[in-house]
């Protein structure tokens, strides 16, 4: 639920919709960006408003405001609210040590650094915080060898989780374990941490992912219109918007869509979940959503090629959820205020504002700009509800 002490009033539509208009017609204008949707809820449901513009797909189908798209890392928010229902549920425990609901392949070898197998040192909850110090398996590689991402450039190559496995023990973790009761405790992005709780929740509950969805999160908040590639939503919907990486349509690339892992959904069902998740119906307790944003660390500054692809300084970092606060300088000399959800590597977002009582989503679906959520949406709230 929204954080204690953060919940403010609930601007209105009328202030809002000139905003987001204007923002839809700025990141249009964006080069190589092929169509956008933004959409906007109040917290409290009593308004919401969607809008799209462009072509949908390289057909020329336009963008409509009930287009599905692709929620690329967005993703992380619904596998981490999964995986704290099962916790509810007592079929995990958040600070266990991750071999516990590994199966023997995978209980050893996975973050060994210095000659130390630290794989048993890693929780569950590291996984959530990002503070296992495990490679990222997408876009790390060795030396003279192409990253997962780059072999999805080249064509549809599909992967296995024993092959993402693979390349984790080839790569050399980044630290050891963050101490998460440390002053400073390290963190970085991985999507290795989000594969493995992947299979985690599988274990443990002993029903594939896409159930596990359907059952916990997509039946009861009704989110007919939420799916993960390969399998079906709950109600039938129009062809998803196409996912761009430059020039060349993701949409191309089946297999790798399936492998990847992350869900297609209508703007709609996204401000749905959100507005569930904000206001803690996502959970049997809302203690349980408090655990996602109870504390926050932040990314270090990127110092390699992977980490520069990947979220860093000065977003922040919970238990599957984001917290970005523009500092004056980024967003000159302006105090904007603070955002709390996700993001994803094809410039998509779901954004909570407490203090607005405001829910914001949408997509550019050009992995070119995947710092577009950060750069544009805290400007165009600047000013709302002072």
């Amino acid at each position: 639920m929204v954080p204690e002490g953060e919940a403010g009033a609930i601007v209105d539509l009328d202030d809002v919709a000139p905003r987001l208009e204007r923002l839809l017609a700025k990141v249009s204008s964006y080069h190589a960006v092929r169509h956008v949707v933004i959409g906007a809820a109040a917290i409290d449901g009593s308004w919401e408003w969607t809008d799209a513009t462009g072509e949908a797909n390289p057909e020329g189908t336009p963008m409509a405001s009930h287009t599905p798209w692709f929620l690329a890392s967005v993703t992380k928010l619904y596998i981490a609210s999964v995986v704290l229902r099962l916790h509810e549920q007592g079929l995990i425990d958040l600070g266990a040590p991750i071999p516990v609901y590994l199966p023997g392949e995978l209980k050893t070898g996975l973050h060994v650094r210095d000659g130390v197998d630290r794989t048993a040192q890693i929780t569950v909850t590291h996984l959530l915080a990002h503070a296992s110090g495990l490679p990222d398996s997408l876009v790390e590689h060795r030396r003279g060898e192409r990253s997962l991402v780059a072999e999805i450039e080249a064509g549809d190559v599909g992967f296995t989780f024993a092959e993402v496995v693979d390349r984790v023990r080839s790569l050399a973790p980044h630290f050891a374990p963050s101490d998460l009761t440390g002053d400073r405790p390290k963190v970085r992005y991985s999507d290795t941490n989000y594969q493995l709780l992947m299979v985690i929740a599988e274990q443990a509950s002993g029903r594939p992912m896409a159930e596990l969805h359907r059952s916990l999160l997509f039946e009861p908040l009704d989110l007919r219109q939420t799916w993960f590639p390969g399998d079906e939503p709950l109600e039938e919907t129009v062809r998803p918007a196409t996912p761009w990486l430059r020039d060349w349509p993701l949409q191309d690339r089946p297999a790798a869509l399936r492998s990847l892992g992350d869900l297609f959904g209508t703007t709609a069902d996204v401000l749905k979940f959100g507005r569930a998740l904000f206001t803690g119906r996502v959970f049997d307790d809302p203690g349980t959503g408090r655990l996602m944003h109870r504390s926050f660390n932040r990314f270090g500054v990127p110092r390699s090629m992977a980490s520069i692809a990947s979220p860093a300084w000065p977003i922040e970092y919970g238990l599957g959820m984001m917290r970005f606060a523009p500092s004056r300088a980024m967003a000159t000399g302006r105090r904007l205020p603070a955002l709390l959800g996700h993001t994803g590597s094809t410039a998509s977002w779901l954004w909570c504002s407490p203090p607005l009582g405001l829910l914001l989503a949408g997509t550019a679906d050009q992995a070119t700009k995947a710092a577009l959520p950060f750069r544009t949406i805290p400007l165009a709230l600047h000013g709302l509800g002072s």
